[in-house]
Formats: structure tokens, C-alpha cells, sequence
């Protein structure tokens, strides 16, 4: 395990504090059942509660959901195409063992049968540094081309900075780094631009690589979406792809909302800023706390089409 300061410390006390759950619900029951008035409806309130909290702790990080989305992308090509693409983020591998493990994601995103795997960052969270081949060796079951980018926690804001080692055992799972850099996927019946920016807090971005123009549906692979903010004009991207929000990891209705800002289809799922579609997905592991309520760990498999340029122009 990476070197560890107090307030990991201190998170790693409230994982395993969480066992003390199940004593405790057993004598909250045992209240609820064998005594009367105001000492059963409060042993009664307690057991809900602590329950809902074991719920977010042991219950809902180990359910993988995979979540279909279709997205049109406005822009077009000398010919029509559409592909699968499997995209997952997050995983942050290392501190919490209760994060959802590697070998059930690549398992679930190779049932999936996707064109092209794409990882939006944030692979580890206070790893063994020593363990990261091992760590991520399932990847290489992958019959799908995968590409990554890496996410704030990689690159040691916070916690140590590990790119060098995951620029080293990644691809000897079969992921191929894409930090800031363009390159052209294809396959049967779809070609697309596939542009890698690196994490928007590192503030090493290359973004000039969206300033140029080929004629062919333009993919973002970044960690943070609010990169999107660092857009200006004359930079395309037909459709932008991130993680990062976790989909508020702890989704309490309203109160994630106002103290976090992570709300709505920001938090998870599809939208449109600054006439550019964004995807972000909600990622599969947990930081901070070792707990998932109302946002379980998730891979999104995106059917993105694009248009032949000829068909636009005679629909006008």
C-alpha cells in the first residue's frame, strides 16, 4: 500500500469500524422486538438508519450494473457509421477492498461485446505500487481495442503520483495510454477520431489538438467533463466522455446536490454544453468514503452513429 497520511488513516478506521454494524443491528433488533414505547420506536429508527448506511457500505459498491445509451452525433462523414463503445472510469484500485474488482468489470465489459473500450481515468486510490500489473492484468482478456487516459488520483492529486507506473503496467494489460494525443479508431462499419486529453488539474492539456479538422466524427476521452469549459472557438469535438463525478458516490436526494454541485445529467449521463454533447459516466469505484448509496458502480455501453455528409445535405 502507498504511504498512507492520517486522514487515509482515518478512512481506513471507518471501513472497518463498518463491522461493528452487525453487532449492533443485532441488538437494535432485539430492542425493537422486546421492548415497548419510546426505547422500541428509537431502536426501531436506529436500525433503518444504521441499515441504510450498511447498505451504501457492503450492499451496492458490489453491484455492477451496464447501462445501454444511443447517442446521434450531429456531425457526419463521407459515409454513415455506428459503433459500440463500452466506457467505464474510476475504478480507484487500492485503499477500500470493498471497491468493485477489476476481473468483474473487464468480465462484464467483455460480455458486452464492444468495438471499442474507452477508460476515462482514475484507476487507482492509494495503491500497492508494486501490484498495479497484477492489479489490472484482467484488461488483457479484452478482445476490443481499450484506450485510457488518466485521472487526477493517478497522477497524485491527492494521494501519491503514480503515472509513471501505470504508464508501465498498463500496457502490459493491453491498454493503450492516449494522454494528449490523437489517434484514428475503425472498425466494421465505423471510422472515428479518438483525441486523449490528460486531467484537467494536472493543467497539461493539449488542447490544440482539437483546433484541428479532419473529416471524421471527432471522440474526447478526458477524466474531468468540465474540461469542456477550457473549450474556445475553433476547438471541435462531436462528443466528449468523462468520469470523475463518481454520479455523487453518496446520492442523498437534494443534499449531494447543494453541497457537492454534482446534480442531474452533470453528475450521470448525456448533455449538451457549449453546442458539444458530453457523456459522463459514474464511474465503478469510491474515494474518499468506502460507500456507493443511489449510485451503484456502473459501465455505460454507448451505440454512438454519425450521418453520411450526402444524406444531410439532400435532407435540406
Amino acid at each position: 500500500m502507498a504511504d498512507l497520511g492520517v486522514l487515509e488513516y482515518i478512512k481506513l478506521g471507518v471501513y472497518y469500524a463498518s463491522y461493528l454494524y452487525f453487532p449492533a443491528a443485532a441488538l437494535l433488533l432485539w430492542l425493537a422486538v422486546r421492548r415497548k414505547g419510546a426505547l422500541r420506536l428509537a431502536a426501531a429508527a436506529c436500525l433503518i438508519a444504521a441499515s441504510c448506511i450498511a447498505y451504501g457500505r457492503f450492499v451496492e459498491p458490489r453491484i455492477l450494473l451496464a447501462a445501454d445509451h444511443d447517442i446521434a452525433l450531429k456531425s457526419c462523414a463521407d459515409e454513415k457509421g455506428a459503433a459500440r463503445i463500452a466506457v467505464v472510469s474510476d475504478i480507484h484500485a487500492g485503499l477500500f477492498a470493498n471497491a468493485m474488482p477489476v476481473r468483474r468489470i473487464s468480465a462484464r465489459l467483455e460480455a458486452a461485446n464492444p468495438d471499442l473500450v474507452l477508460i476515462a481515468g482514475d484507476f487507482i486510490y492509494f495503491p500497492d505500487t508494486e501490484k498495479l500489473e497484477q492489479t489490472f492484468a484482467p484488461f488483457t482478456v479484452m478482445r476490443a481495442p481499450v484506450y485510457a487516459v488518466l485521472g487526477n488520483h493517478d497522477i497524485g492529486l491527492p494521494g501519491p503520483d503514480v503515472s509513471e507506473a501505470l504508464n508501465s503496467a498498463l500496457p502490459r494489460a493491453g491498454v493503450t495510454l492516449i494522454e494528449n494525443k490523437s489517434v484514428k479508431v475503425s472498425g466494421d462499419g465505423f471510422e472515428f477520431e479518438l483525441v486523449g486529453l490528460s486531467d484537467k488539474w494536472g493543467r497539461m492539456q493539449d488542447l490544440s489538438l482539437l483546433t484541428e479538422h479532419r473529416r471524421r466524427p471527432r471522440l474526447v476521452l478526458t477524466h474531468n467533463p468540465t474540461t469542456i469549459e477550457k473549450f474556445r472557438p475553433g476547438m471541435r469535438a462531436d462528443l466528449l466522455i468523462g468520469g470523475h463525478t463518481h454520479g455523487g458516490q453518496i446520492q442523498l436526494p437534494l443534499l449531494t446536490c447543494v453541497i457537492t454541485g454534482v446534480c442531474g445529467d452533470s453528475a450521470y449521463g448525456l448533455r449538451e454544453e457549449a453546442g458539444v454533447s458530453i457523456f459522463t459516466t459514474s464511474g465503478t469505484g469510491m474515494s474518499g468514503l468506502p460507500m456507493r448509496f443511489r449510485a451503484p458502480p456502473r459501465i455505460d455501453i454507448l451505440t454512438v452513429s454519425y450521418r453520411a455528409c450526402a444524406d444531410v445535405e439532400n435532407s435540406f
